[in-house]
């Protein structure tokens, strides 16, 4: 359905993410080249809010930025996984954590001029911590635990730089005020 023309495809990368090289012909008549992400890739997000109405996130290292980032637990769904099955190892794998309840939020694509990629947020409602993390190789996150009042007053300052925790919250907040949450 796509208004382009599709003249050539290449992939010019296919670990660790595949990245492809397309010559296009666009609906103007010119012809454009176009490096991206193809898909289907999906990954989700969860946000983990306590009874004691705190969120258990996670502090990392971010290499492209140099900087550790306030982020929700996060990672790419697996093959054979649902996107709510792979909320829950992720909040597993990166906070040590199990939720009661999982509420999913509206899917969205974070960068559609690069990638292919879904993101689909969730609300955990009732987490709490059950063990360690278990992180992957290459991690480097601390899981920390911010009170929602205080979480909220840093995305409000702009001081959560992730943009796809900034949305999971944004798109949160409406259920965590009507369960008197925040």
């Amino acid at each position: 359905m796509s208004p382009w023309k599709r003249l050539t495809l290449e992939e010019i990368l296919s670990e660790p993410v595949r990245l492809v090289r397309e010559r296009l012909l666009t609906h103007t008549g010119k012809e454009i080249t176009y490096i991206y992400r193809p898909g289907p890739v999906a990954a989700s997000f969860v946000l983990p809010v306590t009874e004691g109405a705190t969120a258990l996130l996670i502090r990392q290292y971010r290499h492209p930025t140099g900087k550790f980032l306030l982020e929700v637990p996060a990672g790419k769904v697996d093959p054979g996984e649902t996107p709510m099955e792979a909320a829950k190892r992720e909040l597993m794998e990166e906070v040590g954590a199990e939720a009661q309840t999982y509420l999913p939020l509206p899917p969205f694509h974070p960068q559609p001029s690069f990638t292919a990629v879904v993101f689909h947020p969730f609300l955990a409602l009732g987490a709490r911590r059950v063990g360690r993390p278990a992180l992957e190789d290459g991690e480097l996150l601390e899981p920390v635990e911010i009170p929602l009042a205080e979480l909220y007053a840093l995305l409000e300052r702009g001081e959560v730089q992730d943009a796809s925790t900034a949305l999971t919250l944004f798109y949160a907040r409406p259920h965590l005020k009507a369960r008197g949450l925040l």
